[in-house]
């Protein structure tokens, strides 16, 4: 059994002059970082600040264990909390999503 740990970010960029998400989901076994998701999708609902942000980068980050890591043998097993910015930190802090724990079972 393997156990690792799941976590993303989104950062707001433009694209085609309409807001557009760039979304990294990464998976840190301990041995290796590995990212399993990087791409630009557009927003799932407005967007009028860090924690509509963080919100996109937790559902994203979820979508991810639950398809792309559950294909690899990867489940979450628990989860912490979506990090939130103080009033005032919004500048010095990336919207993320809680880190998932995640284990594999297979062997391979």
């Amino acid at each position: 059994m393997r156990f690792g740990r799941v976590e993303g970010i989104v950062s707001p960029i433009e694209r085609d002059g309409a807001l557009a998400l760039h979304l990294v989901v990464w998976l840190d076994t301990g041995r290796r970082i590995e990212t399993v998701r990087d791409e630009t999708l557009a927003p799932l609902r407005p967007v009028s600040g860090f924690a509509d942000l963080a919100w996109h980068a937790d559902q994203w980050t979820q979508e991810t264990i639950g398809t792309t890591l559950a294909e690899q043998g990867w489940e979450a097993i628990a989860a912490g909390d979506v990090p939130l910015a103080e009033a005032g930190e919004e500048a010095n802090m990336l919207p993320r999503s809680a880190p998932y724990s995640v284990r594999n079972l297979s062997w391979g």
